[in-house]
């Protein structure tokens, strides 16, 4: 996904810190109204195919230096973040079709 496509959408682009915020959020601490729903699944799929590009960049760019080893485990570190914060998505907001 480019960033003429996420803006396109009118959704601006979190930060780590954002997502570093938002991983604490307690969603039984909000109404959660169809927009703000709408608004998280973008922010996850963006968040998740940003860190698993990322990855895979840092997997074909290794060339067994210390610095490329250090890229590949911060893109690691950061799917994985990715992916516990879908799961906590999933997990506590309604998806609405």
């Amino acid at each position: 996904m480019n960033a003429r496509t996420e803006q396109a959408a009118g959704y601006e682009e979190l930060s780590s810190a954002d997502f570093a915020a938002l991983e604490v959020w307690d969603p039984t601490q909000v109404v959660i109204t169809p927009r703000m729903a709408a608004r998280l699944w973008l922010q996850t799929s963006l968040r998740l195919t940003r860190a698993q590009k990322e990855l895979h960049d840092a997997i074909f760019a290794n060339d067994g230096t210390d610095e490329s080893l250090d890229r590949f485990a911060s893109a690691r570190a950061e799917l994985d973040s990715a992916e516990a914060w879908a799961l906590h998505v999933a997990r506590n907001i309604p998806r609405h079709r």
